[in-house]
């Protein structure tokens, strides 16, 4: 039985009855004074007394009704058996009952498709009695008939793949880049297995042109511009929409390729749960969750921690053929990661303050021909975020305070008696800070479901300081700040439309914005227009058919690493120039009714990037970046089917990508791209017998370029990973065992050339939840 937060605050209190009458007595022997004072206080505290009792809630049970996967239940019935008195709950879910006596209850809740919940409670005379109800679902027999879809089904007007956390929690991923490997369109460059880091390609993109943001605030390193989504875990998140194509018309720089929006888990139910998790090269791991709500006070905290060595065999294949076989030493990481949210509505207003807490340490194993075994990274990253909320009617307003902080340290300082091979890497320490203030205001206005409006302003401000700790000497990039500003309009049209038709839906946005980059005695500003216009056709009634079309512009300023890294043969170049895309997508989507439900998706994405920063060697061996102009263009093609009561559900998408340099060098014009495959498959299928689950997914690369001259190319390969969970249940306790084994047979691949990845490995959790 859950504690009652009243009863355990009275239990701590004790009674103050005795002591007034002791204090406030008369003494018939005292001197006058004594009784006027002590008449004087009496009649102060009856005074105090009888407003009290006029100033108390008649409200007397408060609560909230949630489905067992969070969602508020708008319409439940409430009833105080025996009293002939209830009442329904509103669109969160939540419900209040008045002018009760004093007394025991029952109390008991009923909504169609849910199991029945009865509970016993107490209620006193001066206190709110907190309850809330978790209702699971239940499967009515009835007899069997055939429906028919006849309602729009909700088709974003964007091309938006979103993975919910009922998906999150049935994976058998720890962190976001390990999930999101098996959305179609997005390619994972995975640099050394456990420990290395993990970033993203949406169709054929650069890692550093996809934007990753937190509850609204940028992730992206501005030193590099890339985010290694190993560093997030998933404990903490409640869902993450993945944009593809081109965003600056609502996110600003670095969207060019795509955006990953990741939205913290806001769970009002109470909750406890923890979770251990073990598997091959040593990996640990334990995570613990509490949630709960009070009133109108809601909180949820998670604390996970993960450990694994990481070395692991590989095989290697030299340039005159012999294989070599040998261990991958040094690829192991440790974690540390804490979220906390507090969230109070109350009528029109909701105030939310939350914190990110991250702490890791891993190892840089480096490249075949170049091993460093003593060469580790240290991150410290903390997130406080502060936002206020307010709606009312057709008015939404939204005002947001970030502060991120992210401390990084590199350092490789192998022992004089280091065998050679281990030194071949010179040693190095260095130390980063980037301090950023972020902040945002925002207001929506609805009109009924026809249009929308929303008007957004903010402000962002880097501080990037780095330090040689070898010499005690800046670092290579030196102290920059940088300091932006934004404002941006996005609208959304339902337009007329002829009958056979479900929706004709415009989007048109537009943002501006600002920057003033400063180095000591350097300056620059610069500022971008992004607009976009989107359009969506769409029919569904039985079948579903739509058609999406967006036109838009993107950016990309230059990373602090692009502009001033100055480095033994590394020179940055303060004279680039922002990238730019103009982008198109077009994209049909059609959904049957076909023993089951059968959805294809196919879409055609078009970008032309000016002023494409790359890095290449130049003259006395150095490298240099330089603008130079791509096209990328190809086919994301995609379909899924899913029986009627959900137990099968197969997944197929294949992307086609050709990424060519547009540059006027004629060793390199329309060669590919580096790194970009021109084929990605997945294919992916689960099978759900409750209690059972059991999911199968393999993805395909076919091989790629890795000189821009496309001379030199690496093979391409398919790797296959299975997982099997397995879910029990007594009394309030649930527990779910999931084992995972990952590239199922064995292959030997590379995604970063001389990097080989870990063969087979398995990996198993024990998660109870009560």
């Amino acid at each position: 039985m859950r504690p009652n937060f009243p009863e355990l605050l009275g239990f701590f209190m004790p009674p103050f009855h005795g002591a007034s009458r002791s204090l406030f007595s008369l003494n018939p022997n005292g001197s006058n004074t004594m009784r006027i004072k002590s008449l004087f206080i009496l009649i102060v505290v009856l005074t105090f007394s009888y407003g009290c009792v006029f100033a108390q809630s008649p409200v007397k049970i408060e609560g909230t009704v949630f489905s067992n996967q969070g969602k508020p239940l708008q319409g439940a019935n409430i009833i105080v058996i025996g009293t002939g008195t209830g009442t329904t709950t509103d669109a969160n879910g939540h419900f209040s009952i008045e002018n009760l006596f004093s007394g025991e209850y029952t109390v008991q809740v009923r909504y169609v498709g849910y199991e029945p919940q009865t509970k016993d409670i107490v209620v006193r005379k001066d206190l709110i009695t907190p309850l809330y109800f978790t209702l699971k679902p239940v499967i009515i027999d009835l007899q069997e008939i055939v429906v028919q879809a006849n309602r729009e089904r909700p088709i974003p007007n964007d091309f938006i793949e979103i993975v919910t956390r009922k998906e999150i929690e049935k994976s058998s991923a720890r962190t976001v880049g390990e999930l999101l490997k098996y959305i179609p369109g997005i390619t994972l460059i995975d640099e050394a297995g456990g420990g290395g880091r993990k970033r993203l390609s949406i169709r054929g993109s650069q890692s550093n042109q996809v934007l990753v943001v937190l509850d609204g605030v940028s992730l992206n390193d501005p030193l590099t511009g890339d985010t290694d989504l190993h560093q997030i875990p998933l404990s903490g998140i409640q869902e993450i929409k993945v944009h593809k194509g081109g965003n600056s018309s609502l996110y600003g720089s670095g969207a060019m390729g795509g955006v990953v929006e990741i939205i913290s888990r806001n769970n009002p139910l109470e909750q406890i749960s923890a979770s251990a998790r073990n598997g091959q090269y040593h990996v640990m791991g334990v995570k613990s969750v509490l949630a709960g709500r009070t009133g109108s006070l809601s909180w949820f905290f998670t604390y996970d921690k993960n450990k694994e060595k990481g070395d692991y065999d590989y095989t290697y294949q030299r340039p005159d053929g012999t294989n070599v076989n040998a261990t991958r030493q040094n690829a192991g990481f440790e974690s540390q990661n804490v979220f906390a949210k507090l969230l109070y509505d109350f009528d029109h207003h909701e105030i939310q303050i939350q914190t990110h807490l991250y702490r890791s340490t891993r190892g840089l194993p480096g490249l075949v021909f170049s091993w460093t075994p003593y060469a580790k990274a240290d991150t410290d990253r903390q997130l406080f975020l502060s936002r206020y909320a307010y709606q009312k009617g057709p008015w939404h307003h939204r005002i947001s305070l970030s502060h991120y902080e992210n401390n990084v340290e590199f350092q490789n300082q192998p022992p004089k008696d280091a065998p050679l091979r281990y030194r071949t890497v010179p040693p190095y320490h260095t130390r980063s800070r980037v301090h950023s203030l972020h902040g945002s205001a925002e207001s929506r206005y609805t009109l009924g479901d026809e249009r929308q409006l929303c008007l957004r302003t903010g402000f962002q401000k880097d501080d990037f300081h780095d330090k040689n700790v070898l010499t005690n000497t800046m670092g290579p990039v030196n102290q920059t700040e940088n300091l932006g500003a934004f404002a941006s309009l996005k609208a959304e049209w339902h337009l007329p439309k002829p009958e056979f038709l479900s929706r004709i839906t415009l989007s048109p946005a537009v943002r501006w914005d600002h920057f003033i980059l400063h180095q000591q005695t350097f300056t620059r500003k610069d500022q971008q227009t992004s607009p976009r216009i989107g359009l969506l056709i769409s029919r569904f009634e039985n079948w579903l058919l739509a058609l999406r079309a967006h036109w838009g512009k993107s950016f990309k300023t230059p990373t602090f690493a692009d502009l001033f890294y100055q480095d033994f043969r590394v020179r940055g170049n303060a004279d680039l120039l922002p990238e730019k895309s103009s982008d198109r997508d077009i994209g049909l989507k059609t959904g049957l009714p076909f023993l089951g439900w059968l959805e294809l998706d196919a879409t055609f994405f078009h970008h032309r990037i000016e002023d494409l920063i790359v890095w290449e060697m130049g003259s006395f061996a150095t490298w240099r970046p330089s603008n130079t102009d791509a096209l990328l263009q190809g086919w994301d093609l995609s379909g899924s089917w899913q029986t009627w009561k959900k137990q099968l559900h197969i997944t197929f998408s294949h992307t086609l990508s050709d990424a060519r340099d547009k540059s006027d060098r004629r060793t390199t014009r329309d060669k590919r791209l580096v790194y970009r495959p021109e084929h990605t498959t997945k294919i992916g299928l689960e099978l759900e017998l409750e209690p059972l689950i059991i999911s199968y997914h393999r993805h395909g690369v076919s091989s790629r370029f890795v000189t821009p001259s496309n001379t030199v190319s690496q093979p391409g390969y398919t790797v296959d990973d299975v997982s099997v969970s397995v879910r029990h249940s007594w009394k309030e306790l649930e527990g779910t065992l999931k084992f995972s084994v990952f590239n199922l047979y064995d292959k030997s691949y590379e995604i970063i050339e001389h990097a080989p990845l870990p063969g087979r490995h398995w990996r198993a959790e024990y998660k109870i939840a009560y």
